[in-house]
C-alpha cells in the first residue's frame, strides 16, 4: 500500500485528502497532510463574534457557474452540508447590483437590457455598441495576451481602462496589464481563437452535458437561480467540514506545525519529506503551497524546476472588516470596485450586511458590515521599507474610503484587520508556458509530485477544489 503526503492544509490540501481517501482503494494505505501552521483552512477564515455578527478574512462566498462551481456543490452535497448553505439569489440586490467608483461617484454598472443599450456613466457609448464592433474585429495569432490587451484590442480601451481594470483589482487584486489572458480566462481567450470573436463564440457555447446536471444540489441551485452561496456559520464551516471529515478516517494522519524543511527523491522513485520531527518516504507528494515555498523545499538537482516555480509571484492584501451601527448603505449592492486610475491601494468595497445580513449581529439596533480590500499590486502603498503599516494606520486608511466613497461618516463600533502576505498568485502573461514547462520536467524526471493549489490553474475556492480532484484522480 502507497503512502500520499500532501503538503498544506488549505482548501486545495484538505479537497486533495478528501478524494485520496474517498477513492484510495487498494492503491494508497496512508495519507499524511503536512500544515505548517496551528490551524488548517489556509485563507478561508470566519471570525463569529459574541453577538453572531461573522466577519470573514477571506473569500466569503461561492459562484455555482462552470464546471468548478458544479464540483463544489457535488462536493458539498458528499459532504451533508446541504442544509448549511445560505443561497444567494439572482434577483436579490446583491446579486443583481454592482457599482465602480470612478472620478469620485459611486456608478452601476448595467444589469439589464435598457442598461446595455442606452450610454451610462462611467462609459462614454453604451456598452452595446462597444460589443456590437468586436463582431469586426481581426482575430489575434498571439499566443497569449495581457487581459488589458486583450479588451482593449476586442472592445475598447475605455471598457479595459475602467470595467476590466476593476474586475481584475476584485478577482486578482491585480493589474491587468500584466496578468494573462489565457491563463486567467482561457474560455474567453479560446473564443477569439475558434470563432474569431467573443460575442459568436458565446452564441455558439456548447451546453453543459446533461448528466452534470443531475445531482440533487445542482439541480435545487438551479432551480431557485442561486447566483452565489456561503453558510450558516461562514465560509470556513466548509473547511471545518472537510477537516472533520479527514479526522474521522484512519488512513489520514493530520500534523499540525509541521512545515516541510526539504525534499529529496530517491533511487527507488519515492520522495522523502523532511520535517523537523520525520522523515516520510511518500510514494505521492501533492503540494498545495504557494510555488515559491515549494520552490524552497526542493534540492538543488530541481533547479530546472526550482526556477520555474520561482518565477510565478504572488500579491498581498490588507483585509479590513468595518461594522457600524444603522443602516447606512447608501445602495443595495454586492459592492464596489476601484480602477487603478483613482490611486491609492483601497481596491474596492464588498457590503456584506447586504449580501449574507443573516450574519450581521443579532442585537436588536441593526447594523452594517463592511469590507474593504486594500494593497494587491499597489501593496507597496500599504508598507514601510518593505513592512506593513501600523494595523492602525491602515485601518484608518479604510474607513477614510468608506467616509469618501458611501458618504458614511459615522466611526466603526468594531473593527478586525487581517494582513495576508502572498495571497493571491498572479498569473502573468506566459504563464501557461511555464506551467506547461514544469509539467514536462516532472514527467520526464518521472518525480511523483502534483502541483495543486493557487499557485497554477485558477485561485478561486471552486478552481482549488477541482484541480484538488483531478490530481487525485491521476494517481487512483
Amino acid at each position: 500500500m502507497s503512502t500520499a503526503v500532501v503538503i498544506g492544509g488549505g482548501i486545495s490540501g484538505l479537497s486533495a485528502a478528501y478524494y485520496l481517501q474517498k477513492h484510495a482503494g487498494e492503491k494508497i494505505g496512508k495519507i499524511i497532510l503536512l500544515e505548517s501552521s496551528k490551524r488548517v483552512g489556509g485563507w478561508m477564515k470566519s471570525t463569529r463574534h459574541a453577538d453572531g455578527a461573522i466577519y470573514e478574512s477571506g473569500p466569503r462566498s461561492l459562484r455555482i457557474v462552470g464546471k468548478p462551481g458544479r464540483n463544489a456543490l457535488n462536493l458539498i452535497e458528499d459532504l451533508n452540508l446541504e442544509n448549511e448553505i445560505l443561497p444567494l439569489t439572482s434577483n436579490n440586490a446583491a446579486a443583481k447590483n454592482r457599482y465602480l467608483y470612478v472620478n469620485g461617484v459611486l456608478c452601476a454598472l448595467p444589469n439589464n437590457l435598457m442598461g446595455v443599450l442606452r450610454r451610462q456613466d462611467p462609459f462614454s457609448r453604451a456598452l452595446l455598441w462597444q460589443f456590437a464592433g468586436e463582431l469586426f474585429k481581426t482575430r489575434s495569432d498571439l499566443e497569449d495576451d495581457s487581459i488589458h490587451n486583450f479588451f482593449s484590442r476586442r472592445v475598447s480601451k475605455e471598457f479595459a481602462d475602467i470595467a476590466v481594470d476593476s474586475m481584475c483589482r476584485g478577482i486578482f487584486a491585480g493589474d491587468c496589464r500584466n496578468l494573462s489572458m489565457k491563463a486567467c480566462f482561457k474560455d474567453i481567450f479560446n473564443l477569439e481563437k475558434t470563432h474569431g470573436s467573443i460575442v459568436l463564440g458565446l452564441l455558439r457555447y456548447p451546453k453543459v452535458p446533461a448528466d452534470e446536471l443531475k445531482p440533487k444540489l445542482i439541480q435545487k441551485a438551479r432551480s431557485e437561480k442561486w447566483a452565489s452561496y456561503s453558510f450558516k456559520s461562514g465560509l470556513q464551516q466548509l473547511s471545518d467540514t472537510l477537516l472533520d471529515a479527514i479526522s474521522n478516517h484512519k488512513m489520514v494522519d493530520i500534523r499540525l506545525s509541521s512545515p516541510v524543511q526539504k525534499m529529496d527523491l530517491k533511487d527507488n522513485g519515492r520522495m522523502s519529506v523532511i520535517t523537523d520531527e520525520d522523515e516520510i518516504q511518500a510514494d505521492y507528494v501533492l503540494s498545495s503551497v504557494y510555488s515559491k515555498n515549494l520552490a524552497a523545499m526542493l534540492n538543488s538537482d530541481n533547479n530546472y524546476l526550482k526556477s520555474h516555480l520561482n518565477a510565478i509571484s504572488a500579491v498581498s492584501c490588507a483585509v479590513v472588516n468595518l461594522e457600524y451601527e444603522g443602516n447606512l448603505l447608501p445602495v443595495q449592492a454586492f459592492g464596489h470596485l476601484t480602477p487603478s486610475s483613482e490611486s491609492g491601494p483601497i481596491l474596492g468595497i464588498i457590503y456584506d450586511s447586504c449580501l449574507f445580513p443573516s450574519h450581521d449581529s443579532n442585537e436588536k439596533i441593526p447594523t452594517t458590515r463592511l469590507t474593504v480590500m486594500l494593497g494587491g499590486s499597489w501593496s507597496e502603498q500599504l508598507k514601510t521599507n518593505g513592512s506593513w503599516m501600523s494595523e492602525a494606520d491602515i485601518t484608518n486608511m479604510a474607513t477614510k474610503a468608506v467616509r469618501d466613497h458611501l458618504k458614511i461618516s459615522n466611526e466603526p463600533i468594531r473593527s478586525k484587520i487581517s494582513l495576508l502576505d502572498d495571497c493571491i498568485p498572479q498569473y502573468q502573461v506566459g504563464h501557461a508556458n511555464i506551467l506547461s514547462r514544469m509539467e514536462k520536467f516532472i514527467e520526464d524526471k518521472h518525480l511523483p509530485l502534483y502541483l495543486i493549489g493557487s499557485s497554477y490553474r485558477g485561485v478561486s475556492v471552486n478552481d482549488c477544489i477541482l484541480n484538488s480532484k483531478l490530481a487525485v484522480e491521476k494517481i487512483v
